[in-house]
């Protein structure tokens, strides 16, 4: 791992390779000014580098660099969360479900509860179309005026919503609840939407069955245009349900310990919660064995949404475990069975865990 400084002492660069002196030099023969690493070499007046033991050390800890000082010539941090989709519920009386990139929905105080993240957003789109035409939720745009049903009651003809027409023709084909002309009141529209929650918690596949037997019914009516029809908007639930179990699988694990075996014996253990890193020990220091135990038996309550702050942290952690099955083996339910796991990798190929040397930072000028 290596950060290149500006003269003011600004991290320009975070960097990793198992050979820093030769991605170092192959700065040098960069075309300057075409290349952004040759432009960047020019500004740069220090260097440091930090050894890990561990390809999982680094990675862990560029992620968290990267967030922390933003470098611009990082080009996951020019915009890090910019490429991120969430999908989000918005606060108020009638909020509708919205694909948004996940650095809006960070900023934004509107939002009420966060689902995500993904990477592509054109799926989302297609997916949410088909849940609001199921369930009747509203997709227009905030700056038309909703009117429930309670409140335009009050007024009766009186009330602007019943002088209005639909703002859209999903009111007319019923696809939608109608609040935009008090069609619906509040507890009616509360309760598809506690439905779409519960759809994108999997704890609901009501729509999808209901595509289903749609389809069932058109395919023996020998109406196979609509049948085609409705197999691409279950298409599109099926797979946003598939993306959303990816996420709900990284946020649900309590708690587990990943152990990492090091270079020259520096073993590492990760505390995992949520799906994120929040803690680590040095198997070699007891002391920092038995400080990651204490804080295992601490309960934890899981969190409500995406992390968007840390989406970055997230995705490495949930695609590294994914990726790689022989890590699994390396995953326990306590710091215990972590141990347990990383003796069991040394004895299957005959080695021994050697001696834990220390980590230290050191630096140039350029």
């Amino acid at each position: 791992m290596y950060l290149m400084r500006g003269g003011r002492g600004d991290v320009l660069y975070v960097g990793k390779s198992t050979q820093v002196r030769t991605r170092l030099l192959s700065y040098f023969r960069l075309p300057w000014p075409e290349h952004r690493h040759a432009r960047m070499l020019r500004e740069t007046a220090h260097i440091e580098w930090e050894p890990h033991p561990s390809e999982f050390a680094a990675l862990l800890r560029e992620v968290r660099l990267i967030r922390a000082h933003l470098p611009r010539y990082n080009v996951r941090s020019a915009r890090p969360l910019d490429k991120w989709w969430v999908i989000t519920i918005a606060k108020g009386l009638t909020p509708r479900l919205r694909v948004q990139r996940a650095s809006a929905a960070a900023r934004s105080r509107d939002v009420a509860q966060i689902i995500g993240p993904f990477a592509s957003r054109r799926p989302l789109v297609d997916a949410l179309r088909v849940l609001n035409d199921a369930l009747g939720l509203r997709d227009c745009s905030d700056r038309i005026r909703m009117h429930v049903r309670d409140v335009a009651e009050l007024f009766e003809e009186h009330h602007p919503a019943m002088q209005r027409t639909p703002a859209c023709h999903r009111y007319e084909t019923r696809r939608c609840l109608g609040p935009c002309v008090g069609a619906t009141s509040e507890y009616e529209y509360r309760t598809q939407l506690t439905r779409a929650k519960a759809v994108l918690e999997g704890r609901d596949d009501s729509p999808q069955q209901h595509l289903v037997r749609e389809m069932a019914v058109a395919s023996a009516a020998l109406s196979y245009e609509r049948a085609g029809w409705l197999r691409d908007r279950l298409t599109a639930l099926q797979d946003l349900e598939s993306q959303l179990a990816r996420v709900r699988e990284a946020l649900s694990r309590p708690s587990c310990v990943y152990a990492v075996p090091g270079r020259q014996g520096d073993d590492r253990l990760y505390l995992i919660r949520h799906g994120r890193v929040v803690a680590e020990a040095r198997c070699a220091d007891p002391d920092s064995v038995n400080d990651l135990q204490a804080l295992e038996s601490r309960a934890t309550q899981a969190p409500s949404g995406a992390m968007v702050d840390q989406l970055d942290e997230l995705l490495l952690v949930e695609s590294w475990l994914r990726g790689r099955q022989g890590e699994r083996a390396l995953v326990a339910d306590s710091v215990v069975g972590a141990l347990q796991a990383l003796a069991c990798s040394y004895s299957s190929v005959g080695s021994s865990v050697g001696s834990s040397t220390s980590n230290g930072i050191s630096s140039t000028s350029a």
